[in-house]
């Protein structure tokens, strides 16, 4: 006779994202690398996110949470998940030693972005030992990303692809496809980001059978250097010209709506869209649906080394 498997513990991880108004001088001085932001510049994020209504991402991601540890006791009795961000709070650095403390010496993490860049990934790194270092017990942290190939991930967004176009019943619209831009000094170091977020914006329109489609980038910083293109706007400005009034935008370099959504995209680029005569559309994101727990349930599921 042998024992069932053990409990797991398991650590979600993500960006990170203010509360409120209040938050936002610290949250961007983390963003910023400790350089405290201007007075303009914390008044014009809160004028974003005024116009948004504020981030959903902390609801989102604690539902995430949940339902990802309801989907993982179901194989291991007992697992806790622990939600942990890089750039605010609950920090990283502060979840892990409260998860050694919980009796989990071993954690199995999983970052919410599902791209294996070190862009992305570097900092949850850095995160990650910062919080072995102030755990009180010695704790082990295994961490799985690269999940953007994940077949409920790419199904979920071929679905709602086919359904948005269903509902438009426009043969000439366009889907585009886009991702967070970043600065082209990390792809000419090597960073793997464009390839991985155009291999999954082939992947969904190879899965929703897509004809009309390109793939873009959006939400460029506001700085001198170049940052990676075509943009958006300019992308569907070149739709507009082949004869695609109608236009989709399914942003699958994210997971959920926040800032770079609700404002970057339904604000400014919806802005843009309208004074070039198109009639933008958003395909909405998977947020906290079950294809995206399933994914990540399915990735610290399939490679924990946990027994």
């Amino acid at each position: 006779m042998t024992d069932g498997p053990r409990p797991m513990g398991v650590l979600l991880m993500g960006y990170g994202s203010p509360s409120g108004p209040e938050d936002l001088p610290g949250y961007l001085t983390e963003v910023l690398h400790g350089t405290a932001p201007s007075e303009e510049m914390v008044a014009e994020y809160v004028r974003r996110y005024e116009i948004i209504g504020g981030s959903p991402q902390n609801h989102i991601l604690a539902s995430v949470r949940d339902q990802l540890e309801r989907r993982i006791q179901r194989e291991r009795p007992g697992s806790r998940v622990y939600l942990g961000m890089k750039h605010w709070k609950p920090w990283l650095r502060d979840v892990i030693p409260a998860a050694a403390r919980d009796g989990f010496a071993e954690l199995v993490a999983v970052p919410l972005s599902p791209y294996d860049s070190p862009w992305i990934i570097e900092p949850y790194r850095a995160g990650v030992a910062e919080g072995i270092r102030a755990s009180p017990q010695p704790v082990s942290v295994d961490l799985r990303a690269g999940w953007n190939l994940d077949p409920s991930w790419i199904g979920y967004w071929a679905e709602e692809i086919r359904r948005s176009l269903a509902l438009v019943r426009d043969p000439r619209a366009a889907v585009i496809l886009s991702a967070h831009s970043l600065p082209q000094r990390f792809q000419d170091r090597g960073d793997r980001y464009p390839d991985l977020v155009r291999a999954t914006a082939g992947a969904v329109a190879a899965a929703a059978g897509l004809e009309r489609w390109s793939f873009t980038y959006q939400s460029p910083g506001n700085t001198t250097e170049p940052w990676l293109g075509p943009d958006i706007v300019d992308v569907m400005s070149d739709w507009k010209e082949k004869g695609a009034r109608t236009q989709l935008v399914a942003s699958t370099g994210f997971v959920f709506d926040h800032l770079e959504t609700l404002y970057d995209l339904d604000v400014v680029v919806k802005k843009a869209s309208v004074e070039r005569g198109i009639d933008y559309r958003r395909v909405p994101p998977p947020n906290d649906r079950p294809e995206v727990v399933e994914a990540l349930a399915r990735r610290v599921l399939m490679t924990s080394s946990v027994r």
